[in-house]
């Protein structure tokens, strides 16, 4: 009896404990994320121009890395819109905002801006290209505007943190062309002296296999998909303006 006494009054303190400690689930964390997604969205703070966002699930992103990296299809001919908002709903990359801003330097940006449609003989040289870009498999981001929308303060704008990484040398992420292209295990390292930081972003990889040298997107970044370093916070970020280029220094 004594026994069964002790045991029930250990279970009791720890019901008591865990009562006291009680934290977030992950499924309470999500629900607050989306709701701040919402909120940022809604509100526009630093006028982003969301517009109508198109829904895409973990098939879609499949088929979609498949036709451009397997396939050398333009994503243009992929039915992927310039200045335009998708999130993703399923998979690896779930709860992931993107836009295109620019595809950089795939060679067509003279014949749109005079209104003529590319030939599948033009995509097909633009996808050669793309290719060559990615030979080292490393891509240096630079982006400037980066909000943590979690903790945004929307009643004090101004106070909010812009952050950036606009210097010299910033993050590489490194990646694979290939049909496993679309999982979110990515790794990059800080290069330059006395580097301390580490870069591992599923989520700012993502439109990178969407780009050529010098494209540009904008992100909504989950907490699942920020970099190592903030990840253990449950941030969700904002990131305008992420540029993608080829290192132009030896790598270590």
């Amino acid at each position: 009896m004594k026994k069964i006494l002790c045991i029930g009054s250990c279970l009791l303190l720890v019901c008591s404990w865990m009562a006291c400690n009680k934290t977030e689930t992950y499924a309470e964390l999500v629900a607050n994320e989306k709701d701040a997604i919402n909120t940022w969205i809604s509100k526009d703070p630093i006028d982003v121009g969301f517009g109508h966002i198109s829904s895409k699930n973990e098939e879609w992103v499949k088929n979609v890395a498949s036709d451009i990296l397997v396939d050398s299809l333009h994503p243009e001919q992929c039915g992927v819109e310039l200045g335009k908002w998708y999130r993703i709903t399923e998979g690896d990359f779930k709860r992931l905002y993107f836009r295109i801003n620019s595809w950089g330097n795939d060679g067509l940006n003279e014949l749109r801006e005079k209104g003529i449609e590319p030939t599948d003989e033009q995509y097909k040289t633009a996808m050669r290209n793309k290719k060559k870009f990615y030979t080292g498999k490393n891509v240096l981001v630079r982006y400037d505007q980066q909000y943590i929308i979690s903790e945004y303060d929307y009643d004090e704008c101004a106070t909010n943190v812009s952050g950036d990484n606009g210097k010299t040398v910033d993050y590489l992420i490194c990646y694979s062309w290939n049909s496993s292209y679309y999982s979110n295990s990515y790794y990059g390292n800080y290069y330059g002296a006395n580097a301390n930081d580490e870069c591992t972003s599923g989520g700012i990889a993502f439109p990178a296999r969407f780009l050529w040298e010098g494209g540009n997107a904008s992100i909504i970044c989950p907490f699942s998909l920020v970099e190592a370093t903030y990840s253990g916070y449950y941030y969700t970020f904002y990131y305008g303006d992420i540029e993608y280029t080829k290192p132009n220094f030896l790598f270590r």
